[in-house]
């Protein structure tokens, strides 16, 4: 019998998907990433013109850089998440 036809253990399972997670996560952090560039992009656009800050753009800019925050922190707590899951993996071989 192959080794593939073996069937897989419970942590081969987790392995697969922590995988399959960290896949995932570097394609979303990557989207990410370019919108920041655009924003950065934009926000030094509006600061060459002072004159069109607006309330409302500064309101804007205030939400997105809220926005900007919480992703960060979301991106954190799941790199943190993933870590953790892999040590434990690690530690049982």
């Amino acid at each position: 019998m192959s080794e593939s036809k073996l069937p897989l253990t419970e942590d081969a399972i987790k392995r697969e998907q922590l995988s399959s997670d960290f896949v995932n996560l570097a394609d979303d952090f990557s989207k990410f990433s370019e919108e920041c560039a655009f924003l950065f992009d934009a926000f030094a656009a509006v600061t060459r013109e002072p004159e069109c800050i607006t309330e409302h753009t500064s309101e804007g800019i205030r939400h997105l850089c809220y926005w900007l925050k919480y992703q960060v922190i979301g991106y954190r707590e799941k790199i943190g998440e993933m870590q953790a899951c892999w040590r434990v993996l690690n530690r049982k071989k």
